[in-house]
């Protein structure tokens, strides 16, 4: 059975005098729903081109930031304990409105961690509003650059309907939750949601340690990598575009790898009609021959990591990973029996700190920053006693590995002793040799 929703059309807000209007009409609103549209995928630094609003009645609005310079008008609207400010994957709103508006938020509710909360399997917006309202929503401008203007009819149509459906997937969400007694659950990750801050910094130099592969690079492919990363985000600086539509991680890490001395090997390496043969070779050369003759500290995984924070855990290394995939096999069990997914029972990033810190308590995991409390209060002594199973079952099949060796030492040396046997004095000094040699063997 689907759930209709109203339709009051929409307007589109591009002027201060429009703006004042909407506040008059939502100032009295108990809930809104809220969405933004942004240009990451055009532009070097991402801005928050479009916000659409929409309350307990119609219309949607779409809210302008590129005709309307100042939204601080609609700042108590969002700061409104009373009013709740519903989102679809709240995370990348609120941190781009608290950027570029200076926005506070109190009395946030997502509908994507309900979703996942109460047990849907497919918590795309898309999915749900297809699942709750029986309406197929148009795809076709999720990449569309929302800083150009005018813009079209089509584009508008698109926009208020991220927000439209928002106000009665909560109350449907909210209601499935409380059946589930996922309250607590919820309101832990909503209130984390509102203290969300933009964390976005400038590029630094290191911060291609960060690429998928990179760690796979020796010291002197690293010091390349970082020369030819630098390079690349120079360049998409200067042309106000993303890093990876100058050119792709993987072209990196083929340049780092294989430090082109000139265009033949350049070619050999991304291929002999590649752009950046075309369009940056000398470049490209450059920044390779720079980092090649580079003799600073290369790259480290280990700084990259300290800039997360979690300093007071000890590091996640390669000896962790049996212990980890073992917490993710319970994990995805756990994820079936309580009907929720994988990453609300506990994401790979809290049990990589559980496998590297491998408490012996429950009280021990709140040394896990990303941790919510709730998890410890549902899982935490679960996931102590997986981290002890695993260390029995490891201890075991340790001493059952090593039994067969020991029995053909003890064979050896019954063998050993049999032939000495009738030679007086000798068979003494021989026994008396080998004690001295073979215990330190037998205490393995």
């Amino acid at each position: 059975m689907t759930v209709e929703v109203a339709d009051h059309g929409y307007r589109y807000i591009t002027r201060n005098d429009e703006l004042g209007e909407v506040l008059a009409a939502l100032k009295s609103a108990t809930v809104l729903g809220i969405d933004t549209e942004s240009d990451s995928l055009f532009s070097y630094r991402e801005s928050c081109c479009l916000v659409q609003i929409t309350g307990n009645t119609g219309p949607d609005y779409i809210i302008d930031p590129l005709s309307i310079k100042d939204l601080s008008p609609l700042a108590p609207l969002m700061e409104n304990p009373d009013t709740v400010k519903i989102f679809h994957g709240a995370d990348f709103d609120i941190v781009s409105m608290k950027r570029d508006f200076g926005f506070r938020f109190c009395n946030i509710f997502d509908t994507m961690i309900a979703a996942q909360a109460v047990g849907h399997e497919r918590f795309g917006l898309f999915d749900l509003v297809q699942n709750y309202f029986g309406v197929t929503l148009n795809k076709k401008y999720q990449r569309h650059d929302w800083s150009s203007r005018p813009l079209k009819q089509e584009h508008l149509d698109y926009a208020r309907l991220d927000s439209h459906y928002l106000p009665m997937l909560m109350q449907l969400l909210a209601g499935e939750s409380r059946e589930r007694d996922r309250t607590e659950m919820l309101d832990e990750e909503f209130s984390l949601l509102e203290s969300r801050e933009w964390t976005g910094r400038s590029y630094q130099a290191d911060d291609c340690i960060r690429i998928k592969g990179a760690s796979k690079l020796d010291p002197d492919q690293l010091r390349v990598l970082r020369a030819v990363c630098s390079l690349r985000d120079g360049i998409a600086r200067e042309r106000n575009r993303p890093s990876f539509k100058v050119w792709s991680n993987d072209s990196c890490l083929k340049l780092a790898a294989s430090a082109p001395a000139d265009k033949a090997a350049m070619q050999k390496a991304l291929g002999e009609n590649h752009h950046l043969v075309r369009r940056y070779c000398r470049e490209v050369l450059s920044a390779v021959r720079k980092g090649s003759k580079d003799k600073s500290p290369p790259p480290s995984p280990t700084k990259a990591r300290s800039k997360k924070g979690q300093t007071d855990l000890p590091p996640f290394t390669r000896d962790n990973e049996p212990l980890l995939a073992h917490l993710r096999k319970w994990r995805n069990k756990r994820a079936e029996d309580e009907k929720l997914g994988p990453g609300m029972i506990v994401n790979n990033t809290v049990l990589k700190g559980v496998a590297a810190l491998q408490p012996a308590e429950a009280s021990e995991l709140s040394r896990i920053t990303e941790i919510r409390r709730w998890q410890v209060k549902a899982f935490g002594d679960e996931l102590v006693e997986q981290v002890n199973t695993w260390k029995a079952s490891r201890k075991a099949k340790a001493e059952q590995a090593g039994e067969p060796g020991s029995g053909r030492r003890r064979r050896r040396r019954r063998r050993g002793r049999g032939k000495g046997e009738g030679d007086g004095e000798a068979s003494d000094s021989s026994a008396t040799s080998t004690a001295s040699t073979k215990p330190p063997q037998d205490s393995e």
